[in-house]
């Protein structure tokens, strides 16, 4: 009993330990563009671009609003009031979950919403799977219990991750599709090649990409890049914006599609219409965004997820990351208010496509 108590204490100095190391050189840290990377094998698509910029630690940074995550404001938003609970508690707002299984056995190009960040995508009989999170992964709160789709989903050609947190990237459904499809290749940023060859256990199956370069395919129909988004990466205590964090844009079949991962507001939605002129579906989180004086920098709120919708002249808008992790504090049913609120203030209704989980939309 002694050595178990010894050795519980011991944990818990080491862990109290970490964090105070954390905590003190996270808040001394700073985060300077002071280079560009890339992936020299891959063709970078914007003539002007200088390379995914990196601070002079060599860790990923955003350009235009550098940004590395507080542990003190961390800790003041976990330990602190959430103004919304009383109102969040009462909300009776839940998503409905419909079979999947018509689009799953069907041919269609369109798009399936498999909940939060997670879409699977069929375009020119290619299948494309973006952040999935199945099952019930550690330290997520789902709203409520949504059963694994991976029994359904019969064909995985690419599956693409935008950034290392748990709730886009989870070891165990990424292990499961490599087994189900061992013909499938992972993409993802910069940086996260060792984590996914250790998952995975096949390196020539993975490739990585800095923004604005397009992944080198076997498909000639289909095309990928990874574009800019706002936002940071971590999995651990030290791997602070070591991986690096992006959206994609996937063109095949005389379709384009954006998949903004996770974002605040910033110029890359302008510079993205610009690049892109043509985009058909603007997939966009509009929930995890509450308080906003910790999560502006990371996160759209619906009003600034439709204003980023605008600045890419896209057709459509679908929103995603909302209603299905107990993540912020906003209430579950807010977001999607909110976001078609806006839109009908803009005479834009028609162009917002909301989906059901597991819910399709054909093209």
């Amino acid at each position: 009993m002694k050595k178990l108590f010894f050795a519980i204490g011991g944990i818990l100095v080491c862990i109290l330990l970490a964090l105070t190391v954390l905590i003190i050189s996270g808040e001394t840290d700073t985060a300077v563009v002071s280079g560009h990377i890339r992936n020299e094998s891959l063709a970078t698509i914007k003539s002007d671009w200088p390379g995914t910029p990196v601070d002079q630690k060599g860790r990923f940074v955003n350009a235009e609003f550098p940004f590395l995550p507080s542990p003190i404001d961390l800790l003041r938003w976990r330990l602190g009031a959430n103004r919304q609970k009383e109102e969040k508690a009462k909300d009776p707002f839940q998503l409905k979950a419909v079979d999947p299984t018509e689009f799953l056995d069907g041919e269609r190009d369109g798009i399936l919403w498999l909940g939060h960040a997670s879409v699977l995508i069929r375009l020119d009989g290619k299948v494309i799977l973006i952040d999935p999170v199945f099952g019930d992964p550690a330290f997520i709160d789902r709203y409520f219990p949504l059963p694994s789709p991976l029994e359904k989903i019969k064909r995985v050609d690419y599956v693409l991750t935008t950034h290392d947190h748990r709730d886009h990237l989870d070891e165990a459904t990424v292990r499961q599709m490599a087994r189900k499809f061992p013909e499938a290749r992972f993409l993802a940023g910069l940086g996260s090649e060792e984590l996914l060859d250790d998952w995975i256990g096949d390196e020539k199956r993975v490739m990585t990409a800095g923004w604005y370069q397009r992944f080198a395919l076997a498909d000639e129909s289909l095309k990928i890049t990874f574009v800019p988004v706002r936002h940071w990466s971590r999995r651990a205590l030290f791997d602070t914006n070591e991986r690096l964090w992006g959206g994609y844009v996937i063109e095949g079949a005389g379709r384009t599609v954006y998949h903004g991962g996770d974002s605040g507001y910033g110029r890359h939605y302008r510079e993205l219409a610009e690049t892109f002129p043509d985009i058909d579906y603007f997939l966009i989180g509009v929930g995890s965004y509450s308080p906003r004086w910790i999560m502006k920098p990371n996160h759209n709120n619906p009003e600034d997820a439709f204003r980023a919708f605008l600045d890419s002249r896209a057709r459509f808008l679908v929103p995603i990351h909302y209603a299905t992790f107990n993540m912020t504090d906003e209430p579950p049913g807010e977001p999607l208010r909110r976001l078609l609120e806006r839109a009908a203030e803009a005479d834009s209704s028609d162009r917002v496509k909301p989906l059901d989980v597991y819910g399709s939309l054909e093209f």
